[in-house]
């Protein structure tokens, strides 16, 4: 019986990704798959050069491609000087050109064939764009990404859920986050996704691991001084499996809309700011 570890969202989140190798070991897995957004968190070096030893499959997430697109100038000036682009100057200050290079050769989306078994697409976000999310529970999203695959299984990540639904002969699912899953649960997620008998099955699975771990790594890497609010929001995802993240940015947004920002996505350093000194961070957790 073919088994393969599906993997997403791992950023650089060590002890994340220990633990579900660890799980792994013991599943007997075949391969793995692994759907994109591997930096912004505090040790992206040591965990690229574990997931590229892992045998199997890597896709970009929206991750890379913002690493990209900031190296190679196709973005707003402000991500080279904005505190609210810190954590992306972080990761792409801290890895070298060779890792770089690999990073932007990954496809932004694969279809595995393995034997005579049914085909799988991988994907990051949705089958047109990594940046796309979504929910099982947005059902014209989910029955447009299907109708865009062709193949048996669709596997996609980005929004740290897990979640699976079929339809028909299609299979879809999200194997969750390795890194800061956002269902409530303060651990690691990944998939197991095998052939039997009667086509493709997926298991959902869920570890615990020593978060304490990943603050002190945040803390003595450097990242959480370095990247501020948004690095101190990731931080607290992780330890409350809430969307702390989120509802700091669209917190920034609606200040900087009060001001009159002709373009909310770009804060500027003093509306960001104010967002991180006036920002329930306490309440953000319940």
């Amino acid at each position: 019986m073919t088994r393969l570890a599906v993997l997403s969202d791992i950023h650089a989140n060590l002890p994340a990704l220990q633990a579900v190798l660890e799980d792994t070991s013991r599943e007997s897995v075949d391969g793995f798959i692994q759907a994109g957004d591997y930096t912004g968190g505090p040790q992206v070096r040591e965990c690229l050069l574990l997931q590229r030893s892992l045998p199997g499959w890597m896709i970009h997430g929206n991750g890379e491609v913002n690493l990209r697109r900031y190296e190679q100038g196709d973005s707003p000036p402000a991500w080279k000087t904005n505190r609210q682009f810190s954590l992306l100057r972080w990761d792409h200050a801290r890895l070298s050109r060779a890792e770089l290079d690999f990073l932007y050769t990954l496809p932004e989306q694969q279809v595995v064939q393995i034997d005579k078994l049914s085909a799988i697409r991988v994907v990051h976000g949705s089958p047109r764009r990594p940046y796309e999310q979504i929910f099982v529970e947005d059902s014209p999203a989910v029955e447009r990404a299907l109708a865009d695959t062709c193949e048996a299984v669709l596997i996609c990540g980005h929004t740290h859920r897990p979640w699976f639904i079929r339809r028909g002969d299609q299979l879809a699912f999200n194997p969750g986050a390795v890194c800061g899953p956002l269902n409530g649960f303060t651990g690691a997620q990944y998939a197991i996704l095998s052939w039997q008998a009667d086509g493709w099955q997926v298991e959902h699975r869920a570890l615990s691991y020593d978060l304490a771990a990943v603050r002190r790594q945040f803390e003595d890497s450097g990242l959480l001084a370095a990247s501020g609010a948004l690095g101190r929001a990731f931080l607290l995802s992780i330890e409350s499996g809430k969307d702390v993240a989120r509802n700091f940015l669209d917190y920034a947004c609606f200040l900087a809309e009060q001001t009159g920002c002709a373009n909310i996505k770009i804060i500027p350093d003093e509306i960001w700011d104010h967002a991180e000194a006036t920002f329930d961070w306490k309440g953000a957790l319940y």
